[in-house]
């Protein structure tokens, strides 16, 4: 979780730009907890999609269930990112809006010349709003005053800016990397007040020339295999030593290192994704060459690549950073041992980074699948295996088809988890940036030298979100001195679980419900791209946020199995089908409770709280 120093940012920065920032960089995080992260998609990006499945449906009948869902989507009001929701599309196209919101999906279902309709007005559609869009979201900034002091009032329109910005630049080929890269690099600079407007500047969808280095030897795969694409690409490129570099080249390099250099001068949107690019690329041609037993010498792949700006003479290469990329197999993340370490000092087992997953035979086939697929090179393998290994979790079977059955058991198991995550954001925020900032809401009363991942520890923040605050009391003030993001998070949660507004306990439950509608919208949209991996071997273009939560929902049901199995007494009695049915009865029997409890303030159901964040490996 990135936190900012407060003494790092220019003076020039206000309140609002400040913010700005900081929620840019949450958003492309892939250390926060997952509901924090961007969206997969927005309006804009939805009648993209619609394109697209609406022209396969058009050639391939079954797809017709893809686009139904993809409707459903479009037009829920519980969805912040859909269609009918979007801020941009509803403030200055909303004649597209009303267009998605009456479409009868029973006539697109039956009727050709319905679909074919809805192709075309999406096309047309997509085309009106590919520069517009963008456009119309720097107009919104414009006219906001970063200057005021309705920091509230400001914060929430930034928020829906960002919801809006983020997926489509990541739609367009901007990568989360340069998104956070450039938007950090605006932290020291002048004329803060200006620096959304300056950030935007940067994806403008233009090319710009840069320089890239591969370190390797020789005989590599590398020299094999990009050589010829870039040949048949007529990219110009040269193999070349360490003294034809050396004077931008600023990384340790022994007089003992004989490795030569690819250097590669690439005009380019994003350089990030072109280095992504070309290692998928040599990995596909090296694979299709001949049998490979061993692909090992790819590993370091990402620790050896390296970008500047070619017009730049004095700018040094630099390194992309791939920690987060799932396409980086060594640094890929595995939500179920992550999930094990936090929650273990916490809830008295053990477990660290050495330990073993021990032999559990009812889910052992998951297990397997799920490793391997975190092993594996090919991000199209990988999702399969991902898919296929949630697919063998499936205690029991509720519906008639694989994909419900899947939707079903996820959505309900994990969507119940959206409250816990909320609060355990704030809580670890809050924690973190107590840490940076030289204990600074020690005064406060919660002291942060230890996160305990227990429902007593995550309650304790709860309770303190539940409390009125009156001038003699209020944190704000402190709060707001050292991060905007987290004052803007305590002042949001603090209003609501108060019942500021007439807000209550259906706030929770409105909450889960979303929750389980967007799981299961996002199954249907990583079954689409597994299930053309499988029958038609294509290759997935846009894959991080995909890969990231089909991996984030196996990993976490499976941390629910091996801590159940791990905490069990007799552990020859384990059986997945009655912990899941143990899940679900709970899951059931909390949207009753808070259902009964709906019209209450959140801080009158304290006696809900032990319930409500029982099931803390959700959380994180």
């Amino acid at each position: 979780m990135w936190i900012a120093p407060k003494n790092e940012w220019d003076k020039s920065h206000t309140d609002l730009s400040k913010y700005f920032i900081e929620r840019i960089k949450q958003k492309v995080d892939f250390e926060e907890i997952i509901s924090n992260r961007h969206r997969t998609s927005n309006g804009y990006t939805l009648i993209e999609e619609i394109c697209e499945v609406s022209q396969l449906t058009l050639k391939r009948i079954k797809s017709i269930h893809r686009l139904i869902s993809l409707l459903n989507e479009s037009k829920s009001e519980n969805i912040k990112a859909s269609i009918i929701n979007d801020y941009i599309l509803n403030k200055y196209h909303s004649d597209i809006v009303i267009y998605y919101k009456n479409i009868n999906q029973n006539k697109v279902k039956e009727n050709t010349k319905d679909l074919t309709d809805l192709y075309n007005k999406s096309r047309i559609n997509s085309k009106r709003l590919e520069n517009e869009y963008l456009d119309n979201i720097i107009n919104e900034l414009r006219l906001i005053d970063f200057n005021s002091t309705n920091f509230e009032r400001y914060a929430k329109k930034i928020d829906l800016i960002i919801d809006c910005l983020i997926p489509y630049l990541i739609f367009k080929g901007y990568s989360t990397t340069s998104i956070s890269d450039i938007a950090f690099r605006f932290i020291g600079k002048s004329n803060g007040n200006k620096s959304s407007i300056r950030i935007i500047g940067k994806f403008k969808n233009q090319l710009n020339n840069y320089t890239f280095l591969i370190k390797t030897k020789e005989d590599s795969i590398e020299i094999k295999t990009i050589t010829e694409y870039l040949n048949n690409k007529s990219v110009k490129f040269k193999v070349v030593n360490y003294e034809d570099v050396k004077k931008n080249y600023i990384f340790p390099h022994p007089k003992s290192d004989k490795n030569i250099f690819l250097k590669i001068n690439r005009s380019t949107l994003d350089p990030h994704n072109y280095l992504r690019n070309l290692y998928e690329i040599c990995l596909k041609k090296y694979v299709i060459s001949r049998d490979r037993m061993d692909l090992s010498p790819l590993n370091d792949f990402f620790d050896r690549v390296f970008w500047k700006f070619a017009d730049a003479d004095n700018h040094n290469f630099q390194k992309s950073n791939f920690n987060i990329d799932p396409l980086n197999v060594s640094k890929r993340k595995s939500s179920l041992l992550d999930t094990l370490q936090l929650l273990s000092k916490s809830n008295d087992y053990e477990f660290n980074d050495t330990t073993d997953i021990p032999f559990i035979e009812n889910i052992s086939d998951c297990l397997y699948y799920y490793n391997l697929a975190l092993g594996s090179k090919s991000i199209e393998n990988s999702l399969s295996l991902l898919w296929t290994s949630l697919e063998t979790l499936l205690p029991y079977r509720m519906h008639d088809n694989d994909i419900m059955n899947v939707q079903h058991f996820v959505s309900k198991s994990l969507s119940v988890g959206t409250i816990g995550r909320e609060i355990t954001s704030f809580a670890l925020r809050y924690s973190n940036c107590n840490w940076i900032n030289n204990k600074c809401f020690d005064s406060l009363g919660i002291f942060t030298n230890y996160f305990n991942y227990n429902t007593e520890g995550i309650k304790l923040y709860l309770n303190w979100l539940c409390t009125s605050y009156d001038e003699n009391n209020d944190p704000f003030g402190l709060i707001k001195e050292n991060s905007n993001l987290l004052c803007n998070d305590f002042c949001d949660l603090n209003n609501k679980y108060t019942g500021e507004d007439g807000i209550t306990v259906q706030y929770w439950i409105n909450k889960i419900n979303s929750s389980e509608e967007l799981i299961n919208f996002q199954l249907d949209r990583i079954y689409l791209h597994r299930n053309q991996i499988v029958h038609s071997g294509k290759f997935i273009n846009e894959y991080s946020n995909l890969w990231n939560h089909l991996e984030w929902y196996v990993g976490k049901l499976l941390s629910y199995c091996v801590i159940k199995y791990i905490k069990s007494e007799n552990k020859e009695d384990f059986n997945k089908i009655d912990i899941f049915y143990e899940l679900e009865a709970y899951c059931d029997n909390l949207k009753n409770q808070l259902k009964l409890n709906s019209t209450r303030k959140i801080n009158e159901v304290s006696y809900l709280f032990d319930d409500i964040l029982k099931q803390t490996w959700q959380f994180t």
